[in-house]
């Protein structure tokens, strides 16, 4: 794809957006960030960037936003207006002329088993019928959110609080940074949907002995039950609680090779995310 080709970016101002925006950046791309936040975008990335101030729910703002635009990464937090705002800036893509859009979707154990989950398959559905080149990115769990609290509870010399028994394949946001950008940049897209996980799952008990091994300390694990993570509230509460209910059944155990077969390497694991967080 050449260098002077427009990418938007949404989500820029988020947790992977953080992380792929400037992956694109440092490659010389030209990307433009549509945002509610301008004034955050502009202190992350400066000039680097072109800012559309806009929301998927306000229709005037996209087309702007989308002007001269040749690919696209959809990305939006969980809310009861997902599959609402993503359609509406697909359709609105289309009439711009935009010819790709890469999704950073629901992990697969999500579809078919939460609200979450079914709206990003509606989304998925909309642009297999929409024409355009597209691909859904669904990352398992993802590893810098879901044990954060983890690691800071490990930092903090705690035995560590267990949501359930369950093993989990942990994806690290940098790999699903890096897919997306794969993606967005590759000559012909992989097929859909690209479903993304860690090298192994893991339960906590796994967990409480890699950071032993790395502290050189005794990490047990509590019998308390970890709450939602904080700021968690209304319909995401109830969004996670049905993200518990499914990786308690197992749902989040299974483990794909499509890190490495669309980047070349193998996915990064827990024990260097650990190694990073608590070294």
């Amino acid at each position: 794809m050449p260098l002077s080709d427009l990418l938007l970016i949404t989500g820029a101002t988020g947790k992977l957006g953080r992380v792929l925006t400037p992956k694109l950046l440092a490659a010389g791309h030209r990307v433009r960030v549509l945002t509610r936040r301008p004034e955050t975008a502009r202190e992350l990335y400066g000039d680097r960037v072109e800012i559309a101030e806009g929301d998927f729910s306000v229709p005037a703002s996209l087309p702007a936003a989308l002007d001269g635009v040749s690919r696209a990464l959809l990305l939006s937090p969980i809310s009861e207006r997902l599959a609402k705002d993503q359609i509406a800036l697909v359709d609105a893509a289309k009439a711009a002329g935009v010819k790709r859009i890469v999704k950073i979707s629901g992990s697969d154990w999500t579809v078919g088993t939460s609200f979450s989950g079914d709206a990003h398959k509606r989304v998925e559905d909309h642009l297999a019928q929409s024409g355009l080149d597209y691909v859904a990115v669904r990352p398992t769990a993802w590893l810098q959110v879901s044990l954060a609290a983890v690691a800071a509870q490990i930092r903090r010399g705690e035995a560590i609080a267990a949501r359930h028994g369950a093993r989990v394949g942990y994806v690290d946001i940098r790999d699903i940074a890096d897919v997306a950008i794969n993606q967005l940049l590759a000559p012909k897209l992989a097929a859909s949907p690209l479903v993304i996980t860690g090298p192994e799952a893991l339960a906590i008990p796994d967990i409480a002995a890699l950071a032993t091994r790395i502290t050189g300390r005794p990490v047990g694990v509590s019998s308390a039950v970890a709450g939602l993570p904080p700021g968690v509230e209304g319909f995401e509460a109830e969004v996670v609680k049905q993200f518990f209910a499914v990786i308690a059944q197992g749902g989040a155990a299974g483990l794909t090779d499509t890190v490495e077969r669309v980047l070349g390497r193998k996915p990064r694991s827990v024990e260097d995310y650990l190694a990073e967080e608590l070294g």
